[in-house]
């Protein structure tokens, strides 16, 4: 069907079914309703009608967006993103209708669709489904119907029942619909400029109620007084049928007694008698204010002086920072930025640099996890290990700086590692309460290691965990003030015994106490008195032997050196041979 043909049905048949509107009374100084929908643009549109805004940031294929207009011609114009579009609309008295962008010549071009007003029948509602794109399309709406094709520009109409809810389908793009008792829904299909399908949906929840509202007298267009004294803005607001009320506000740029800004703003349509506010301005504010100027990560001398030539007062308070260097401004208060009077007081906040770090206790930690404890309070540790020992097991036994120790971030700390993991390992410490704690290392996981506190009545036995450590903790307040001796016993990880006995400090002589003379009876881990004994005897089994040898070589030369052996005779006594 030809566009023009199409436009003279439509308004022909709008002629027929607005006869009921005219009866009721509305004249073409009445009211006209329009609806917009933004079926193009994927970004968001503003659409205004004429002067009047009917909406801003309109998104694409959104809920229509609705308003009472003055009966008159209006250019509909959307615009936002790539969409500059406007069409021509007759908003004739007791009119309805929704103007959609994409449809037309072009895919931007706007369209007016009539709303059919007609009165409808108790517990009865209606659906139009539009066709808003350039190109033939099927929709679905009931499933035993299947799909429909439609025409550009083309709709079709459903008359449902009260409450009966249906849904859409358009290329993927759904929308259900409750058709409720006296409403009117037009549902537009549509396409964005990016081709995407989508459904718009424009709803009038009562058609009595809008007939209604398009008989009352036409709304008035808010009158454009910014600028105008109060006086005068206020004569024409009240000529144009409307409230004027007063608000003040300063301005550093609009005289004072002069209108600002009015709301609704210039153009609104609005009821007669609505109420419009005037912003007055008051001039500027009293006293002048000045900004506080950004001196964070300066000099705290040149902070002062630029802070001080602004006419500021300036006082200073310090606080440690670890990102901020020393001597160097970490804020100001009041912020940079904020708005102060002249001579205003601000105190700035200068960084004495990293803040002291407690050195945290290192015994017992493994190379790794000593060093991921070192990072996390911001310092370095370096391992030493013993000279006597040159395969270290990774393991703390001692450290300086001591645990506790306040020191600089980012200082180092040095840490002695135990002996070998071939050997079990103990260490003692007691600190000056007289708690001692003795760990153990590679011993034979799951076994047992015994303590006991020679002459007192003191012992624990502690269970071995998988890692092959031990851990046993011992109140010594009690014992009397003199060195005692701790024997432990146990398994090594090789499955040797391990026995080792610790001299325990007197009170005021706490220490850590390293195991260093560790006897393993199974797997010759003698301490060095030990060996030193095995070494003697060695020693001296050599020499018994080289005495015996020596002394059957002097035997034998004294008998004839021959190496023959004296015979007995008869008598039992032994015969000489006779010399040569």
């Amino acid at each position: 069907m030809q566009l023009g043909v199409r436009f003279a049905l439509v308004f022909a048949l709008i002629g027929a079914l607005f006869s009921p509107i005219g009866a009721a009374g509305a004249q073409e100084s009445g009211s006209s309703y329009i609806a917009v929908v933004n079926g193009a643009s994927t970004d968001p549109v503003d659409v205004t009608a004429g002067e009047i805004v009917i909406a801003t940031g309109l998104e694409y294929a959104a809920d229509a967006v609705t308003q009472i207009l003055p009966a008159g011609t209006y250019d509909v114009t959307f615009r936002g993103g790539s969409i500059d579009s406007s069409v021509s609309v007759e908003a004739s008295a007791g009119f309805a209708q929704t103007v959609v962008t994409g449809y037309g010549e072009g895919s931007n071009t706007a369209f007016a669709y009539p709303a059919d007003l007609n009165p409808l029948n108790p517990g009865r509602a209606k659906i139009v489904v539009w066709n808003a794109t350039e190109e033939s399309i099927e929709y679905t709406i009931f499933d035993d119907k299947g799909p429909t094709p439609l025409e550009p520009g083309t709709e079709e109409t459903f008359p449902l029942p009260a409450d009966f809810t249906v849904t859409i389908t358009f290329e993927g793009a759904s929308v259900e619909v409750t058709a409720t008792d006296n409403s009117y829904t037009d549902v537009f299909a549509v396409r964005n400029d990016a081709q995407e399908a989508a459904l718009a949906v424009a709803v009038i929840p009562s058609l009595s109620a809008l007939v209604e509202e398009l008989s009352a007298p036409a709304p008035v267009s808010v009158p454009d007084v910014v600028g105008e004294t109060a006086a005068d803005a206020q004569v024409a607001l009240e000529g144009a049928g409307l409230v004027a009320a007063a608000e003040e506000a300063s301005s550093e740029d609009v005289a004072s007694g002069t209108v600002i800004e009015t709301n609704p703003v210039a153009g609104t349509a609005v009821a007669v008698g609505s109420t419009v506010a005037m912003v007055v301005s008051t001039g500027p504010d009293q006293p002048d204010t000045i900004p506080v100027p950004d001196v964070v990560g300066t000099a705290a001398a040149e902070a002062q002086a630029t802070l001080e030539a602004e006419g500021f007062t300036v006082t200073t308070t310090e606080r440690s920072s670890d990102d901020v260097e020393a001597g160097s401004v970490i804020e100001t208060n009041p912020s940079a930025g904020t708005e102060v009077a002249p001579g205003t007081t601000v105190d700035m906040v200068v960084s004495t640099g990293a803040e002291d770090v407690a050195v945290p206790d290192f015994t017992g930690m493994a190379v790794d996890e000593a060093t991921s404890a070192a990072e996390a309070v911001g310092l370095t540790i370096r391992f030493v290990e013993d000279a006597d020992d040159p395969d270290p097991d990774g393991v703390v036994v001692d450290q300086e700086p001591e645990p506790g120790e306040l020191i600089a971030a980012g200082s180092e700390v040095v840490a002695q590692l135990s002996p070998a993991v071939d050997d079990a390992w103990a260490i003692l410490t007691v600190d000056p309460d007289r708690l001692m704690t003795v760990t153990g290392i590679n011993f034979e996981p799951g076994s047992t290691t015994d303590l006991r506190v020679a002459g007192t009545n003191l012992s624990d036995a502690a269970l071995v965990d998988s890692d092959g450590v031990w851990v046993a903790i011992f109140d010594l307040s009690g014992v009397e003030n003199e060195a005692e001796t701790l024997v432990v016993t146990g398994t090594a990880a090789g499955g040797s015994d391990y026995e080792q006995m610790f001299t325990i400090p007197a009170a005021g002589e706490s220490t850590d106490v390293p195991s260093d003379e560790v006897e393993e009876a199974e797997d010759g881990g003698l301490p060095w008195w030990g060996w030193l004994l095995i070494g003697l005897g060695l020693v001296g089994i050599a020499v018994l032997i080289w005495w015996l040898v020596s002394g059957r070589k002097r035997t034998i030369e004294d008998e004839g050196g021959d190496g023959a052996s004296p015979t007995p005779d008869e008598g039992g006594e032994t015969a000489t041979p006779d010399k040569a």
